[in-house]
């Protein structure tokens, strides 16, 4: 029970640094051919026995911390193997002058009294928590409190100071101000809480971790490059830069270009216009990749297939006996050359290049077919007077002086009858 306890608290612990704005991550701390064990943290909280990040047993009942073992034990020690900053960081404090080949945790110069137990040690905020460098090198360390460090930046070197058994880094990760007791394991594992792991590359169980400490490159999908694209379907255009895929959809089509250079977005269509050949008035057109192109069809265009064509010649295509050199709507069979005429309602049913006039209305201008000028009514043309019926009177006079004569002297009449009036009275 004590020990769910105690993975729940860490559990909570994790879970509260991996949404710090800055989780630190890192890259290893030592040489690589230079370790040659590891004893991890023990997960295994007050229980008896250990238990390290993968569920094994590479750790020792209550460890704090990830222990890199020097090949050649203390012997290797004058060779001088540098331990480094794990992530960029400010040191916090630095102590050193102590003795580093001790054998047991206690005896002359060894023991929880020097360094508080870490001997020569170095403790650097990494952002979101401290990590203490331990049981360094006498004279070794290379860094002062205040001090801003880079990843992989020298901080002393492996030895066995304080309370210590033999030559290794003691790596120990606390939250911001925590105490030894808060330290956690910086691995992820089955019986690990920590999730996502703090290494950039953890690397195997009882390996190293990548010394790597700028994160890898993302990489691009196959198939994909830094140029835009098309697709297969010419619909899209796809690129990829630093592990970012980018697509783009193309209405219009996309164009392939040049090799080396972006493919591109055609312009898109006009609504209603395709690929395929469409008729449009007196010619046809379509729009491939953005691109319209038109043909004028001087004898009609024919829609009724799977692509429209221009006739080639003269056709009668509404059937009414005239074909489209002489019908001016080939396409209403109600209006040809000498169809009956049906006046006022605005359409040249006969072709001849106006509407007819009704009787006992002003003509206006009567709209010729052919988008020409028009003619009034009592308007002369072509040397042809036009007249027209008013009131139903079917009279008709010609423009002479007897017609004149004729109406001034029923006016001069009018004018009397009063006074002939008057006089009988």
């Amino acid at each position: 029970m004590r020990r769910e306890l105690y993975l729940t608290a860490l559990a909570a612990l994790s879970a509260g640094l991996s949404t710090s704005s800055a989780i630190a991550q890192f890259s290893r701390p030592t040489c690589g051919d230079c370790i040659a064990n590891w004893y991890y943290f023990d997960n295994n909280g007050a229980a008896a026995g250990s238990e390290d990040w993968n569920c094994g047993t590479s750790s020792y009942n209550g460890h704090r911390g990830t222990d890199y073992s020097l090949r050649g034990g203390n012997g290797a020690i004058a060779n001088g193997h540098d331990v480094v900053a794990a992530a960029d960081g400010t040191v916090v404090s630095t102590q050193d002058g102590h003795f580093d080949r001790c054998t047991a945790c206690g005896g002359d110069n060894c023991g929880t009294a020097y360094g508080f137990g870490y001997g020569n040690h170095v403790v650097v905020n990494h952002g979101d928590h401290r990590v203490v460098y331990a049981h360094l090198r006498q004279g070794s360390v290379a860094v002062a409190p205040g001090a801003t460090v880079r990843c992989g930046q020298r901080l002393g070197q492996i030895a066995s100071s304080g309370c210590s058994t033999g030559a290794h880094l003691h790596f120990e990760v606390r939250p911001l101000g925590g105490a030894s007791t808060t330290a956690f394991d910086p691995y992820r594992g089955s019986c690990s809480p920590t999730n996502p792991s703090r290494w950039r590359e953890q690397g195997p169980y009882r390996g190293l971790p990548g010394a790597t400490c700028t994160p890898a490159p993302p990489t691009c999908p196959a198939g994909t490059f830094p140029i835009w694209t098309c697709d297969d379907a010419r619909t899209s255009r796809t690129r990829c830069i630093d592990g970012e895929v980018m697509t783009e959809s193309c209405p219009g089509g996309c164009v392939s270009m040049p090799v080396g250079t972006d493919d591109v977005c055609a312009a898109p269509c006009p609504e209603g216009l395709g690929a395929t050949w469409r008729c449009q008035g007196q010619e046809r057109a379509r729009c491939v990749e953005g691109e319209v192109s038109r043909e004028t069809c001087e004898h009609g265009c024919d829609d009724t297939g799977a692509e429209a064509v221009c006739y080639e010649g003269p056709v009668d295509a509404d059937g009414d006996g005239h074909n489209s050199s002489v019908d001016c709507d080939d396409t209403d069979p109600t209006i040809y050359p000498g169809a009956p005429e049906s006046c006022g309602d605005g359409i040249d049913q006969n072709c001849d290049g106006m509407d007819a006039l009704c009787p006992s209305e002003d003509g206006g201008v009567a709209p010729g077919r052919d988008g020409g000028v028009s003619v009034d009514a009592a308007t002369p043309t072509g040397g042809v007077e036009l007249r027209r019926a008013s009131g139903g009177c079917g009279c008709a006079t010609s423009d002479d002086g007897g017609g004149r004569a004729l109406v001034v002297v029923g006016l001069v009449l009018l004018a009397l009858r009063p006074r002939a009036r008057a006089k009988r009275r």
